[in-house]
């Protein structure tokens, strides 16, 4: 039988030649996911948990205040006192809390696009999302609930300012995000 009528020649062949699954290769988007969501949502919970609860014990055991109770963890390197920052990073911007609320919110819709647009198996850059989205959430509901305020407590002799655990989570995250961007970019064919 003649392979032009048939439509099995070898062009045929190779054209209906099964193609690997993209999704199997980790080219599924992680939006598609439901391991990929679960392992990011576990993040930010688990982050915004933290960052709550320990704001919640360090100002009801320490007192609203930095100059009440001062309490040293490790002599010449940690420790709590608490104080209300009404600036972002480094108390910058004092009295703006509307404007970074703002911020917050398009920053969280931001972080919840790069992760639904990543692929499903980029699991370091949804460890880096889901910190920063912790961080944005944890400070944020202090913004929305503390008169724009936000609770630091943590205070590192060798630096300056006194920070949260969201604030932590926010200067991990950023710069473990920015590495993944850099070295995990999938590579063109």
């Amino acid at each position: 039988m003649d392979e032009s009528i048939t439509g099995t020649g070898p062009v045929d062949k190779l054209e209906s030649s099964p193609v690997p699954d993209a999704g199997s290769h980790g080219s599924q988007l992680a939006g598609c996911s439901p391991l990929a969501w679960i392992r990011f949502l576990l993040v930010v919970a688990v982050g915004v948990s933290l960052d709550l609860v320990t704001k919640a014990i360090a100002f009801r055991q320490l007192g609203p205040h930095a100059a009440v109770h001062r309490v040293v963890v490790i002599p010449g390197v940690l420790r709590f006192h608490t104080t209300l920052n009404h600036g972002a990073v480094f108390g910058l911007g004092q009295g703006m809390a509307l404007w970074f609320i703002l911020m917050s919110v398009a920053a969280i819709g931001f972080v919840v696009y790069v992760f639904v647009s990543s692929y499903r198996r980029q699991w370091p850059t949804h460890l880096a999302l889901g910190l920063i989205l912790a961080g944005a959430m944890g400070n944020m509901y202090d913004r929305v609930f503390n008169h724009g305020g936000v609770r630091d407590f943590i205070r590192l002799t060798y630096w300056p300012w006194v920070f949260n655990l969201a604030d932590a989570m926010l200067c991990i995250g950023v710069p473990l995000l920015i590495i993944c961007w850099r070295f995990q970019q999938p590579r063109p064919r």
